[in-house]
């Protein structure tokens, strides 16, 4: 919570950052609405008008790269002893928020804001004082806030909590790979994708519904070939990151978006066990 002091004990305003999210469609940029509550303390002049401004950084990426833009709010906020609404808007461009995937990775996005009060009415003090607000959003809170603004769709696959310890270990691997995203170690997280199939083929048997479905045209392949074809060619694809097979392997290379794909994949097809007896 940002802390602003007027005075030297005379009164202080107080900001707290909602995890709420707002975008806008604009002409090539997108108007970004934060909102926080503001409350005052002290003695202070009810509805005194104050003018709220400032910029707003990721709060993790160090460097110039990580100032997105100005803050700024269409009016004053009257001061009040209970907590009132402030909303705060930036402008985003698509490269901007395409950097801000990046950065968060599929976790929750840290924002700072570093915000300056102005006083337009108490000129018994010095009418400015500062303070920044750490933002945290919700991975699901910003990426359904993309998915409405048609930027972006995202999905999240829930593997249950199983006492199976196979699949439990699968389950294990992904929160794994995903972390690996993170880091940047995108060959480790598409390893880890592959060894969370493990489960995934033992259960469905897919080795054997696989050499029984390549014998077939691929018309005519029932639904459990056809899990089984897909299961298995993942499986052949991942197993590119841990070995590196002369001539082959040795030569693949991979991006966040192929670990990605990768660690989606694995997630559906292990969570896709709940359902099978």
């Amino acid at each position: 919570m940002a802390n602003f002091r007027f005075g030297s004990n005379d009164y202080t305003v107080n900001i707290r950052a909602q995890q709420h999210v707002n975008f806008f469609q604009g002409w090539d940029v997108y108007r970004l609405a934060l909102t926080f509550e503001v409350t005052a303390h002290g003695d202070f002049t009810v509805d005194a008008p104050f003018l709220v401004s400032g910029a707003l950084w990721t709060h993790e990426t160090p460097g110039p790269a990580s100032w997105i833009g100005v803050l700024n709010t269409p009016r004053p906020v009257g001061l009040k002893s209970f907590a009132t609404n402030l909303t705060l808007e930036t402008s985003v461009t698509d490269q901007q928020l395409r950097g801000l995937e990046k950065t968060r990775a599929g976790n929750d996005l840290a924002l700072r804001a570093e915000l300056s009060l102005t006083a337009l009415a108490e000129t018994k003090h010095w009418p400015v004082a500062d303070d920044q607000e750490i933002i945290r959003v919700p991975h699901a809170t910003w990426s359904n806030a993309l998915t409405q603004l048609d930027a972006g769709a995202f999905v999240d696959v829930l593997i249950p909590v199983t006492t199976v310890e196979a699949r439990a270990t699968g389950a294990r691997r992904i929160r794994e790979a995903k972390t690996a995203i993170r880091d940047g170690r995108y060959e480790h997280a598409v390893a880890l994708a592959r060894a969370a199939l493990d489960p995934v083929r033992e259960a469905c048997n897919t080795r054997r519904v696989h050499d029984q479905a390549v014998q077939k045209k691929a018309g005519e392949r029932d639904q459990e070939e056809r899990w089984a074809m897909l299961t298995q060619s993942a499986y052949a694809l991942f197993s590119g990151a841990p070995h590196d097979d002369s001539g082959t392997t040795e030569n693949f290379t991979w991006t966040r978006a192929d670990a990605i794909a990768a660690v989606a994949t694995a997630a559906g097809l292990l969570a896709r066990l709940e359902d099978l007896p």
